[in-house]
């Protein structure tokens, strides 16, 4: 894998990945993990993530003390057996697969605590979490899938147009949640966004716009206390989505812009945005995929080519050469 275009990868634990399953994960579980992490003798990957989902199941209630204890154990062992890999940070995943983690009308207790009730507890459990990430590893570096980055709409409200917002959004809990987590982390401690509706970009001007709004309009979704903090130890990332790119998502393959072009226009299309996505980071771009596999040398034609070309012309200064507007549009007519 490092032969590969990348500077690290972001992995998860055999012995267990989710912090919020509700249940201590055992010591145990990871003995195998440490084996491997400690014999993996990385030279070019000196930016590892391990991944822990935040995603419990039903049952699940934020003014539980007793759930939470084992959240944060959980949270601590699981960062703590991915230190013998020499991680550069967390990924955190905030996506809820099981229960509606942050959507305020789908809460047990909604009807017996206000939306502001709940607002100020999740901001306490982000704090909580944060402390459980940086006993194992002080200063940790966290990388979101998302987390501001979904809310640049809101940025500009005032503080009661955006309670009124969020009561009724399905993921309207997790600005506090984040709130929290910046609040208790460390001075040396780093969160990035990534971004992930990066995935669709079809212009340079839609990666501006989202850098813009991670690194300024989000001071307007933050207390104004943490302002200062937040310009700090908050970072800008972008993603790269292949499956997207490459007419490889399912199912209705169709219905996606990639099916209607070329192989050439498709890694021209993911030269495009790898270079963009680069040139507005402040550090990272994270690449996903499902339908692929760089571990057994399957991917679509021309990827590896369109991500070595952008890099090559990121690192020299030189400009990406040519526009994707009139490729997109030839595409969207097809």
């Amino acid at each position: 894998m490092e032969k590969r275009p990348f500077d690290g990868l972001i992995f998860r634990l055999g012995g267990g990945y989710n912090a919020f399953v509700l249940k201590p994960l055992e010591q145990a579980s990871f003995a195998e993990d440490a084996r491997s992490l400690r014999r993996l003798q990385f030279t070019r990957f000196t930016d590892n993530f391990v991944l822990i989902w935040g995603s419990p199941p039903a049952g699940f209630d934020w003014f539980d003390d007793t759930q939470w204890h084992v959240i944060e154990a959980n949270a601590e062992m699981l960062v703590g057996n991915a230190q013998a890999g020499r991680v550069r940070g967390i990924c955190f995943d905030p996506e809820s697969y099981d229960f509606s983690l942050w959507d305020y009308a789908k809460q047990p207790k909604a009807k017996a605590h206000t939306f502001a009730e709940y607002r100020a507890m999740v901001r306490e459990r982000g704090a909580q979490l944060m402390r459980a990430f940086e006993k194992p590893m002080p200063g940790a570096t966290i990388l979101t899938f998302f987390h501001v980055s979904r809310f640049d709409r809101f940025a500009i409200l005032s503080e009661t147009e955006l309670a009124q917002k969020l009561a009724t959004e399905s993921w309207g809990l997790m600005p506090d949640f984040f709130v929290g987590m910046l609040e208790s982390a460390s001075p040396n401690a780093r969160f990035i966004d990534g971004n992930e509706s990066s995935y669709y970009y079809t212009s340079r001007e839609q990666y501006f716009r989202a850098y813009h709004a991670m690194r300024q309009r989000a001071l307007g979704l933050v207390p104004p206390e943490l302002r200062e903090k937040y310009e700090r130890q908050v970072q800008a990332g972008q993603a790269l989505y292949v499956d997207h790119d490459f007419a490889l998502r399912q199912p209705n393959t169709g219905h996606y812009l990639s099916y209607r072009m070329t192989p050439e226009e498709r890694a021209k299309w993911f030269e495009h945005n790898t270079y963009w996505a680069l040139y507005t980071t402040d550090e990272f771009v994270w690449c996903y995929s499902e339908r692929m596999n760089w571990w057994k040398d399957q991917t679509p034609p021309g990827l590896e080519a369109a991500i070595v070309s952008a890099r090559q012309k990121i690192a020299e200064g030189k400009p990406l050469g040519f526009e994707i507007e009139p490729l997109i549009a030839a595409a969207e007519k097809r």
